[in-house]
């Protein structure tokens, strides 16, 4: 009898504390602006030579989705986001960082790869890509119309 009433103990305090926590998170979603997007009405920009991206940001993240020809190349660069990449379809090698040695890695539909903040890493298209990123925070050198200088050395 006694394990049963802390068992029953544990649970409302661990129920308590969810429905808290849930309450917190209502409290704050209701405060943020809700912002509904769809992808298929964006417009791509070509940001280099057979890369082409849509994409959008809320408050603290973004989402982007790129469409990569075959061939086409990311240069080597890092930035202060972690970047969360799900290959949608197609397949990328990737060069980066892993246990402090530069390592390639195949990336391919249905997989993802997570970088975390300031891991450099380099993409290229193996075969025409579908690809989506998300960064959080927000990438702050995407939000002016400049193109970063890493992206720069690609051509048009």
């Amino acid at each position: 009898m006694k394990n049963i009433l802390s068992i029953l103990a544990v649970t409302a305090i661990i129920a308590s504390n969810t429905v808290t926590a849930q309450v917190a998170t209502i409290d704050s979603v209701a405060t943020s602006k809700v912002q509904h997007f769809n992808f298929d009405d964006m417009e791509s920009e070509t940001i280099g030579k057979g890369i082409k991206r849509k994409w959008f940001h809320g408050e603290k993240g973004q989402m982007t989705i790129f469409n990569l020809e075959k061939d086409a190349h990311i240069p080597w660069h890092k930035h202060p986001n972690e970047q969360i990449t799900y290959i949608m379809s197609g397949k990328v090698k990737i060069k980066t960082i892993i246990d402090g040695k530069e390592e390639f890695v195949i990336v391919s539909g249905g997989e993802v790869i997570v970088f975390p903040e300031n891991v450099p890493h380099e993409f290229w298209a193996l075969e025409k890509t579908v690809d989506l990123d998300v960064h959080v925070p927000v990438r702050h050198d995407w939000l002016s119309k400049e193109l970063p200088d890493y992206l720069k050395k690609t051509e048009k």
